[in-house]
């Protein structure tokens, strides 16, 4: 199965998204909405219900972070090369002493995000205030504001090709 737009209808996106990220002053969003992961990626599955994140950076190509065993739609739906999908073990699932947003913060300040403007959706179901307390004690010089619906926006004009799929 491959992703329903072609890889320029997704990159097109992409780039409209980070535009309005520099003009918001985002260095990186964390993206918690699966209709807005999808968006941006084709990524489709039913892992909604277990922590998961796109990470999209000025200077960050998307990376879908989320369970490993979810990680494998990532090749049926999406064009994202496999250094953009990161899998977290699945011993870090319903731990009462461990969480999968320690990993993807940990993922994060490895690829040189702390201390940079991170926007998060605070008003997305699957981004919980747990995880972003997660993600914000693994990145603590990182300005966090939530970067409401900035995705959302970008998704209201549709493409020619979006068009042809009404």
């Amino acid at each position: 199965m491959a992703p329903p737009f072609s890889r320029e209808e997704y990159a097109d996106r992409l780039l409209r998204v980070r535009k309005s990220m520099e003009t918001k002053g985002f260095d990186v969003l964390v993206i918690g909405d699966p209709a807005n992961v999808n968006w941006l990626t084709g990524y489709d599955a039913w892992s909604f219900y277990t922590p998961q994140i796109m990470v999209v950076g000025l200077e960050c190509d998307p990376t879908w972070i989320g369970r490993e065993m979810d990680a494998g739609a990532a090749a049926f739906t999406t064009y994202l090369p496999e250094a953009q999908v990161v899998p977290f073990a699945e011993d870090l699932v319903q731990q009462p002493d461990k969480h999968p947003a320690q990993f993807m913060g940990d993922w994060m300040y490895a690829k040189g995000m702390n201390g940079k403007r991170i926007g998060y959706e605070s008003d997305v179901y699957y981004l919980t205030p747990a995880e972003v307390d997660h993600l914000k004690s693994s990145l603590p010089d990182s300005k966090w504001t939530d970067c409401g619906v900035l995705v959302n926006w970008q998704r209201l004009t549709k493409s020619p090709a979006e068009i042809m799929m009404l």
